[in-house]
């Protein structure tokens, strides 16, 4: 263990080696060009009216108990207000809290995105966010914070770069939304402390039997409770008082608590989504009936010629027609696909090089990417169990046979799905005798030599 003045000599070596550190990149800058990585600067920022501003840099040592602080730079403490002595040996925390002498952080402060700091910290991964800091004086400032995790030979965690911009925020900190609860209370709070949205002058009944929850920091109710809720319950807790509605709103709470609902590989492909919807709305959308509504969807094109009985499966944001039962019972086997995402969407004929026989009565499924897949249905010969796979965005489309070991029964009026775009599962449907049928096969499309396997179903 070191003491006071040992601990002070390895502060002042390692802080030594970082200024070097520094001059070297300076002269780096100096004869190169400076880049940007996706609007971070590590040197320098943009401020609000275009002008350049030193970006802050902090380095936290990982190998210590709760990353104390053994470097910042001039731009740090121009932008704080706290000189480096006064920093160094401390967790950089300090900044959530609007006094120096405050026990917790202020309430304004977004305690998901703490939390998400909290936990890429704790894998050892980057993190990017926007935090709301304070001055030494008091004032607040937006914080656009980068952490870069640096590891050693062994893969370690070693030290932690923050880069910082700091700007004004543009809130008055003492007009907060609801009231600090302090951890340990010596009275019974009344209805009318837990929920400000009350009257002031509406009288103040005691409550000899509330809730305890609302003496919990917002943190504790954030990360440990409400972020363990399904979207409904939270959505139903938000409506209990003002100060739940306030912690509900956060986004960030909203993305975790999907995320436990729903898996991360899920909401990682919904990220894109929540840029315009949000969170709240997206999860409205997905667990409720809330927002859906009809309506016609008017299209140019036309599939020619007219047909019944065709099947039909969503490619992305396209729609995918194949075959069908055309005039006289005829079988069609021409594919067509509509991009919605197009500024004027209209039915497409794919040209292909080879197509499936005619058929009507059979199943379309989306396999992945662009690679669609079709199985049985009622042909010129009578019922098919063949299977055939088209990759919609190769160069010169093609139906391609997939030859297989022990096929099921042939059939039409069947269903399919899809599972890890790679293994088609067929269900029932009518066999050549007019029997209805109730097995199920599966067909994994990754092997060599694909045989299909029943499932067997008690």
């Amino acid at each position: 263990m070191f003491d006071a003045m040992d601990r002070g000599a390895v502060l002042a070596v390692k802080r030594t080696r970082l200024y070097t550190a520094e001059e070297e990149e300076m002269e780096m800058e100096v004869d190169g060009d400076e880049e940007e990585e996706e609007g971070w600067a590590w040197r320098l920022g943009m401020g609000p009216a275009g002008e350049q501003r030193a970006a802050a840099i902090v380095v936290s040592d990982a190998m210590e108990p709760d990353f104390p602080v053994i470097y910042v730079n001039a731009a740090f403490e121009a932008a704080t207000g706290y000189r480096a002595h006064e920093v160094l040996g401390r967790n950089c925390r300090f900044l959530q809290f609007r006094d120096p002498r405050a026990q917790r952080r202020h309430p304004l402060v977004d305690p998901m995105v703490v939390s998400e700091m909290r936990r890429c910290l704790g894998d050892g991964i980057e993190f990017e966010g926007e935090l709301l800091n304070f001055r030494k004086d008091g004032a607040p400032l937006n914080n656009r914070l980068r952490l870069i995790p640096m590891h050693g030979d062994d893969g370690s965690l070693t030290h932690i770069i923050a880069i910082q911009l700091f700007s004004d925020a543009n809130i008055d900190p003492s007009n907060i939304s609801y009231p600090v609860y302090k951890q340990q209370s010596s009275h019974r709070l009344s209805i009318q402390d837990m929920n400000p949205a009350c009257h002031e002058h509406t009288p103040k009944v005691q409550c000899s039997d509330y809730c305890g929850i609302f003496q919990l920091s917002d943190e504790v109710l954030a990360h440990n409770i409400l972020s363990r809720l399904s979207p409904r319950d939270m959505a139903s807790i938000g409506s209990v008082c003002t100060r739940m509605h306030e912690l509900t709103k956060n986004d960030h709470l909203r993305k975790m608590v999907c995320q436990n609902a729903w898996g991360r590989d899920v909401t990682g492909r919904l990220e894109t989504s929540t840029k315009m919807l949000g969170w709240g709305r997206l999860a409205r959308e997905l667990t409720t009936l809330e927002a859906a509504s009809w309506r016609k969807f008017t299209v140019g094109g036309r599939v020619e010629p007219s047909r019944c009985n065709f099947s039909a499966c969503a490619v992305g944001n396209r729609l995918v027609l194949f075959g069908g039962e055309g005039v006289n019972m005829q079988p069609m086997n021409d594919t067509f696909v509509l991009n919605l995402e197009a500024s004027k969407p209209e039915w497409c004929l794919v040209k292909v090089s080879a197509s499936p026989p005619g058929r009507w009565g059979h199943t379309l499924s989306w396999l992945n990417g662009s690679w669609l897949v079709v199985f049985g249905g009622c042909g010129h010969q009578g019922l098919l169990n063949d299977v055939f796979v088209l990759d919609l965005d190769a160069q010169h489309p093609t139906w391609r046979e997939v030859a297989s070991d022990s096929p099921p029964l042939p059939r039409s009026w069947h269903s399919s799905c899809t599972l890890d775009g790679s293994k088609l599962v067929v269900s029932g449907g009518c066999a050549e005798s007019g029997v209805l049928l109730s097995d199920t096969f599966l067909l994994d499309l990754t092997k060599e030599k694909p045989a299909w396997k029943e499932i067997p179903t008690s």
